[in-house]
């Protein structure tokens, strides 16, 4: 659990709750700053209807969980985990690294957990060898996250430039690696991954025109594969009008190597759209997650499939899809009708990785 707010030095009473309870919060004279910081940031993805939410107001949070009992948690992805170990790794701040420690000091004046799971799990990337350093990432941001609220903020607004903090050490680090280890795969990566490649073989490909590929990668999801609305969203942010930068990180040409971990680089970005859009789900009613990234592109796709969600449909895709959008829906809705691959004698685990071998070889065997 994090530090609460009160317990760090020279804090001030403010009323932030105004009449809705008698005692206020307490929160640190330095908390404005720290909100400026983050709220220009604006890395923070939210799940929560209304125009007029204010996802920068501890008040909120804390008002929540202890009047309604409501818990927020937080994913965040494994850049701003970087981000966050680099107070101690590196002698010199850096922008990433100082917005990442403003909005930790945000989140336990909050009361807000974070979740790293997703993070420590892509830093692996099924390579058993890297576990012992995920591991010890793991340790040090348990340290990093239970750190005087005071220090945080100083590196946050610039008065430190590295912060020394030890690590909270697992009492059973064999157990914790056999656990992370428990698994060859975790549930839909290989889907997502396929989706991704499909996506990639598509964006590559100049016989299909850009206001004519989310429909073939939609039809190639009915016919071939299976439908998926995370990856659906992202091939519309990819394709449509309105790109964030740097989205598709393959490169025709590109070494071998780069382009392999650029493709597992996309997965996982789109295994943190299904992650936390199942999250928010299957929630058990008491637990709000929120989602921190600094990709633009993953945070396009997440706030994309959001407004879906929240709207009931693909509406919230026009403004990237305009004139395509009618027939995408058709096709999505039609998709029952269609002859499947997923239906077949054919589908399973077999199918899906002789999917990925044929992908795979298509886009990598070209590349020096």
């Amino acid at each position: 659990m994090p530090r609460q707010a009160g317990s760090c030095r020279s804090c001030q009473t403010l009323d932030l709750l105004g009449n809705s309870v008698s005692s206020g919060l307490v929160v640190p004279p330095f908390y404005p700053d720290i909100v400026e910081v983050i709220r220009s940031a604006n890395w923070l993805v939210h799940n929560f209807g209304g125009k007029d939410v204010d996802i920068y107001n501890a008040a909120d949070y804390q008002h929540n969980l202890q009047v309604e009992g409501t818990k927020y948690k937080v994913i965040i992805d494994m850049n701003c985990l970087q981000y966050l170990l680099n107070l101690v790794k590196r002698p010199n701040s850096t922008e990433f690294s100082r917005v990442a420690a403003a909005y930790l000091t945000f989140f336990q004046i909050a009361d807000i957990q974070l979740d790293p799971t997703c993070a420590i799990y892509e830093k692996i990337n099924y390579f058993d060898d890297r576990a012992e350093e995920a591991i010890s990432n793991l340790e040090q941001f348990r340290g990093i996250d239970n750190h005087p609220l005071d220090e945080l903020a100083a590196y946050a607004l610039g008065c430190e430039q590295q912060l020394h903090i030890k690590p909270i050490v697992s009492p059973d680090r064999d157990q914790l690696r056999n656990k992370l280890l428990q698994y060859r795969r975790l549930t839909d990566w290989d889907s997502l991954y396929l989706c991704i490649l499909a996506i990639t073989n598509i964006e590559i490909d100049s016989s299909v025109s850009q206001s004519k590929k989310v429909l073939k990668f939609i039809n190639w999801c009915v016919s071939e594969f299976r439908f998926s609305l995370a990856s659906l969203i992202f091939a519309a942010a990819l394709f449509g009008r309105l790109p964030a930068k740097k989205m598709m990180k393959y490169k025709p040409g590109e070494a071998r190597d780069r382009n392999v971990a650029s493709l597992r680089n996309m997965a996982w970005d789109l295994y943190y759209v299904d992650w936390y859009m199942q999250s928010w789900v299957a929630k058990d009613g008491h637990t709000e997650n929120l989602i921190l990234t600094a990709d633009a592109g993953l945070k396009l796709t997440i706030e994309l499939a959001v407004a879906c969600q929240l709207a009931g449909g693909l509406g919230p895709l026009e403004p990237h899809l305009v004139h395509e959008l009618k027939p995408i829906e058709e096709a999505y809705s039609n998709r029952h009708l269609a002859k499947r691959a997923y239906k077949s004698k054919k589908w399973g685990v077999e199918y899906r990785a002789s999917l990925i071998k044929e992908y795979e070889s298509r886009l990598l065997h070209t590349a020096s």
